[in-house]
């Protein structure tokens, strides 16, 4: 008898040892948010401790698949700190209970006691869901600069790559190259006019101003065909301005007459009850006369208020069909476009002339005014370059900060008029372009704010536009570009590069809410187990927003609610449990 109740004793004590390093397991936990002390806990107790929190955490990846598979869209992380709060919360919970529900359960089995759970409350938190992706940093204006001319590359101060500054140099040309340029240019003006006496005697001049003729014929009868068309335009538009105020003036005009009739009536109505109360002896200090008439009176005054506005009315649109601005400016415009029109076909007899004088071979008149014709073309186009190797004498400057993206000049060559030499975009205006999966489509909407991370460096950013068609992605998705402006961009910005991002999608403050991992669901929807008064209840939910850590609770929860952390026990409504509550 003795001996057996030496081994119950020893079996309790064994019992409570392990209750005890499963509590210190638990507060290690909790003090460290990481591990637990091996000092404080035996091996076996360790061994337990983390079979029931392995088979707890596989429970809840379970419930967790299930609930990620009737979701569609995945949740979005959120602040780290917090996270990993919350996480070491619902660890420190899940490893208390296992432990200690594992160690106790069997001392109490015996006795038929209720089973242990552990809960955690209903809160309020801040909830915010966000949306994290990635995207390629790209400029929102770009710059390419042409030769202006045929001359010689001095130097390309820029490569490739490089960040510049407003005003920078990009090149120069070679300065023997422009000065000799520009003399040239000018001893052509010079030739133009000690040329023309000479050129009027050779043959072949004849065959080139022929083709010179025939060429600006056809040019300028487009020109003039399309001034027409324009002209025709402009004065359609004229009219219809005049015609829109000349209605307006008339329909002004009816309405005063209407006004004016409604006066006279009315005059003439208290004139005709006055005369008719006249007959009628009704004194003039009769109080309903006077009430009458001042009626009367007021409403004369108010209507021949309105008369005198409608005849301003009638004087501003009188003055508007004759002095009206943007009509003016109209036939301003028709008289230039006329003017124009005229210089054309000036232009045009003057190149028929020419033609047909070319053609006779004959050195009358209309030769010598082709050729007049010819020159000042020339000293038009010899001042144009002048003026271009005038632009360039300094160099070519950056327009605004950016990043060299091409760069096809070379130095010493000589590159063709209009060849493209650098191109720059800019880093002042930038934006992140984006894919948007149809998941997260009905989520994202212009003016939404943004988080950017290009390259390590923070930026702020706000969603300016979604394409309105899809495109399919390398893994044959469908998917929607977006674009996000960076709103602080600066010179360290990399274009071309990968951004991380993370659009602020919306934001609850004070919201009943309960950690993600705590939420069940089956074929009805979500769901959570809760302890109250010893019993287990189970308690569907209408949810709203989630981050990563949260969810919203929009209807099935009060705040202070206590949660059973099911910790990979199976629990039916109505049970009888015993609450161990965790904060």
């Amino acid at each position: 008898m003795a001996e057996m109740e030496s081994k119950v004793v020893g079996a309790a004590e064994e019992e409570n040892k392990a209750v005890d390093g499963g509590t210190a397991a638990a507060e290690s936990l909790d003090s460290s948010g990481d591990a637990v002390d091996s000092k404080e806990i035996t091996e076996a107790d360790t061994i337990d401790t983390t079979v029931t929190l392995r088979e707890e955490l596989e429970h809840r990846k379970g419930r967790r698949m299930k609930k990620e598979k009737k979701e569609k869209t995945p949740r979005t992380p959120m602040d780290k700190k917090k996270k990993k709060k919350v996480v070491r919360r619902c660890i420190i919970g899940g490893v208390a209970a296992a432990a200690a529900i594992f160690m106790v359960s069997r001392s109490m089995a015996a006795k038929n006691a209720p089973m242990i759970v552990y809960t955690m409350p209903v809160t309020v938190e801040d909830i915010e869901e966000t949306m994290s992706t990635s995207g390629t940093v790209k400029s929102e204006e770009s710059k390419t600069y042409f030769a202006p001319l045929s001359v010689k590359i001095g130097t390309v101060d820029v490569a490739a790559g490089d960040s510049v500054k407003k005003g920078q140099k990009l090149l120069s040309f070679d300065e023997t190259a422009l000065a000799e340029a520009k003399q040239v240019a000018q001893l052509n003006l010079q030739a133009n006019e000690g040329g023309y006496a000479s050129s009027i005697h050779k043959d072949n001049q004849y065959l080139a101003k022929l083709g010179e003729a025939n060429v600006n014929l056809e040019v300028l009868d487009q020109q003039i065909a399309d001034n027409e068309n324009y002209l025709k335009e402009l004065k359609k538009k004229a009219e219809d301005k005049k015609a829109w105020y000349a209605n307006q003036g008339a329909l002004l005009q009816v309405s005063l007459l209407e006004w004016e009739k409604k006066i006279n009536d009315e005059k003439k109505a208290l004139e005709e009850r006055n005369a008719q109360e006249l007959k009628d002896g009704v004194d003039d200090d009769d109080k309903e006369k006077k009430e009458k008439d001042e009626a009367a009176k007021g409403q004369i005054a108010a209507d021949e208020e309105i008369y005198l506005n409608l005849q301003e009315q009638v004087q501003y649109n009188s003055y508007d069909q004759q002095n009206n601005q943007e009509i003016r400016d109209i036939e301003r415009e028709i008289a230039a476009v006329e003017k124009l029109i005229g210089e054309y076909e000036s232009y045009r007899s003057e190149m028929k002339t020419q033609k047909e004088t070319s053609e006779s071979g004959s050195m009358d008149q209309g030769s010598r005014s082709q050729l007049e014709a010819n020159t000042e073309k020339e000293r038009i186009e010899n001042q144009d370059d002048i003026a271009s190797i005038e632009e360039v004498e300094d160099g070519m400057e950056a327009e605004f900060d950016g990043v060299v993206t091409e760069v096809e000049a070379v130095e010493g060559a000589t590159p063709q008029e209009g060849a493209k030499l650098v191109t720059l975009e800019s880093t002042e205006k930038v934006k992140v372009e984006i894919n948007v999966s149809k998941y997260d489509l009905e989520k994202i909407k212009a003016g939404q704010e943004a988080s950017i991370d290009i390259a390590g460096r923070e930026y702020n950013g706000k969603v300016t536009k979604i394409n309105r068609m899809a495109t399919t992605n390398a893994s044959g998705a469908a998917v929607v570009a977006a674009e996000i402006e960076v709103l602080n961009p600066d010179t360290e910005i990399y274009l071309g590069v990968e951004a991380r991002v993370v659009i602020h999608i919306s934001k609850v403050t004070g919201a009943v809410a309960i950690p993600v991992e705590l939420i069940n669901a089956d074929k009805e929807g979500d769901f959570v187990f809760v302890a109250d008064n010893g019993m287990v209840v189970k308690k569907r939910l209408t949810l709203g927003i989630s981050s990563d850590i949260y969810s919203e609770v929009k209807e099935g929860l009060s705040e202070g609610e206590q949660i059973i952390m099911t910790n990979g026990q199976e629990l039916e409504e109505g049970m009888q449990v015993t609450a161990v509550g965790q904060q």
